[in-house]
C-alpha cells in the first residue's frame, strides 16, 4: 500500500466514524430515511469501523518491531482507556469515544495479547489467507443466525462484542501488507477494477440490505448497531481503489496532516457532537450536515493540538 493511498483511507476512516454517529446518535425527529444524501452516508459509514482495525493492522505489520513493542502498544491503549474513562465518569459533557468503548478496547487488548501468534500466522500467507477467508464464513454465518434466531441464547451476542469480526478486519490489515498481496492489488489494472466494481457492490449490499431484511442494524430508538461481516468485500474493494488512485500534491498533503487524526477522532468526536447539540436544533438536512462537519473539524482540530505536546499525544494515539 503506497503512502498516499493509506493516508486516504486513514482520512475516510475518520470521515465514515463521524458520520456513523452523528447520523444516528440525532436527539430529534428528522430521521435519515427523509434524506437521499443522508441515506447514502448512512450506509457508506458502515466501514468506520472496519477501516479501523484494518488500518491498525496494517500499520503494526510494518512496524519497527522491538522486544518491548507489543507490551507499549497495551500500555498505550490502558492509558488511553483509563483517562478518557476518568473524564467520560467525572466530566458531564464528555461521552465515551470509540477507545472506551468496552468492545473496543476488549478486541485490541486480546489482538496484542496474542501478538506473537499473530506473527507467526503472518508469515505464512497461505495459512493467513485460510484463516481470514474461515473467520469471514464464520463471521457471515453467526451474523446470519443472529437475524433468524434472535431468541437463542448462543446467538444473541451484541454486534459490536462479536470479536471476531474485528479481528478478521485485522488480520486483513496484516494480509494487505504481505509483499505478494501488496503487488497483486498494486497493479493498475486491479486497482482499476476495484474502482469500478465499488459501486456494483455498493448498491448491491445497499439493496441486499434494505429488501431481502438482511439488516445491517439492529434497530432501536433511532440507533444502530454495526454488525460487520457484511460489508467486507466492500471494504476491501474501497481500499484497493483508494490505493491506486492519484490525486494531486495538495490532496496528498491534507490527507497526510488529517491522517494523522485517525484515532483521536475517534476519540472525541462522540463528545463534540453532544457538545453541539447543546446549541444546535437539527430541523433540516442542512443544520444536520453543519453538525457532522462541524463534529469533524473539532475533533481534527484538538487532535492535531494534542499530537503537538509530549504530554498531550498519548491520549489520541497509540
Amino acid at each position: 500500500m503506497n503512502y498516499t493511498g493509506l493516508n486516504l483511507i486513514k482520512t475516510l476512516g475518520c470521515l465514515t466514524a463521524v458520520t456513523f454517529f452523528t447520523l444516528y446518535n440525532t436527539y430529534d425527529n428528522y430521521s435519515y430515511n427523509y434524506s437521499t444524501i443522508l441515506t447514502f452516508l448512512t450506509f457508506i459509514s458502515t466501514i468506520a469501523t472496519p477501516l479501523f482495525f484494518v488500518v491498525t493492522g496494517y500499520l503494526d505489520a510494518c512496524a519497527l518491531r522491538s522486544k518491548e513493542w507489543r507490551l507499549k502498544k497495551i500500555r498505550a491503549i490502558l492509558v488511553i482507556f483509563l483517562f478518557w474513562y476518568s473524564v467520560w465518569y467525572f466530566v458531564g459533557p464528555y461521552y465515551k469515544g470509540y477507545l472506551i468503548q468496552p468492545w473496543f478496547v476488549l478486541t485490541l487488548l486480546m489482538i496484542y495479547c496474542v501478538h506473537p501468534l499473530i506473527d507467526r500466522l503472518a508469515q505464512n500467507r497461505k495459512l493467513l489467507i485460510a484463516t481470514v477467508l474461515t473467520l469471514l464464513v464464520l463471521a457471515f454465518y453467526y451474523d446470519l443466525q443472529a437475524l433468524h434466531y434472535s431468541d437463542n441464547r448462543w446467538f444473541s451476542l451484541p454486534a459490536e462484542f462479536r470479536l471476531w469480526t474485528w479481528v478478521l478486519y485485522y488480520l486483513t490489515g496484516q494480509l494487505l501488507f504481505n509483499p505478494l498481496v501488496s503487488a497483486f492489488y498494486s497493479r493498475p489494472v486491479v486497482a482499476k477494477a476495484a474502482l469500478i466494481a465499488v459501486p456494483f457492490v455498493y448498491i448491491f449490499t445497499w439493496l441486499y440490505e434494505k429488501h431481502f431484511f438482511f439488516t445491517l442494524f439492529s434497530v432501536e430508538r433511532n440507533g444502530f448497531i454495526l454488525t460487520g461481516s457484511q460489508v467486507y468485500i466492500l471494504v476491501v474493494l474501497i481500499i484497493i481503489a483508494i490505493n491506486g488512485l492519484e490525486v494531486g500534491e495538495y490532496v496528498q498533503q491534507l490527507s497526510a496532516k488529517l491522517s494523522k487524526t485517525m484515532t483521536g477522532v475517534y476519540i472525541l468526536h462522540y463528545s463534540f457532537f453532544n457538545l453541539l447539540i447543546q446549541w444546535i436544533t437539527i430541523t433540516s438536512l442542512t443544520t444536520k450536515l453543519l453538525t457532522l462537519m462541524l463534529t469533524f473539524l473539532l475533533s481534527v482540530m484538538l487532535t492535531l493540538v494534542m499530537l503537538r505536546f509530549r504530554m498531550t499525544r498519548p491520549l489520541v494515539t497509540f
